[in-house]
């Protein structure tokens, strides 16, 4: 009974540890004196509707609330996403079309300055497009 329960736990342990795999990770990217860090809902991408959470970090003094930022992907239009709490994490619902080719941009305002950010939602390195 005990080593059947046992085996059951590693099952499921180990099936947990796989589902992470394809978890969309990609490394943080700095604007300003940010550190622009990307997650999302459900953590492995899909294709289809998936939620984007942009956390915005001051580099070595916390979270920021004073930011706009705006996201899309290459299957939409720029839609505001909206700040959850005062933590400096930014939401918002995107539909993907293709995972290996379609990219998550982030667009921030802060003090009159602007900047776009493009995460490839395939993995590999994160490019800033522009900043000003």
């Amino acid at each position: 009974m005990i080593a059947r329960l046992l085996g059951l736990v590693a099952v499921v342990m180990l099936g947990a540890c796989g589902a992470g795999d394809n978890a969309w990770a990609p490394p943080p990217q700095s604007w300003q004196d940010l550190t622009i860090r990307i997650e999302t809902r459900p953590v492995q991408l899909r294709q289809g509707m998936n939620e984007f959470l942009v956390i915005a970090n001051r580099q070595q003094r916390g979270f920021t609330s004073d930011l706009m930022v705006d996201v899309r992907t290459d299957a939409s239009e720029w839609r505001q996403a909206m700040p959850d709490g005062a933590l400096g994490v930014y939401r918002r619902a995107l539909p993907v079309r293709d995972l290996q080719h379609d990219r998550l941009y982030v667009r921030l305002q802060r003090h009159g300055e602007r900047g776009l950010l493009v995460f490839p939602l395939a993995g590999g390195n994160s490019v800033e497009k522009a900043s000003r």
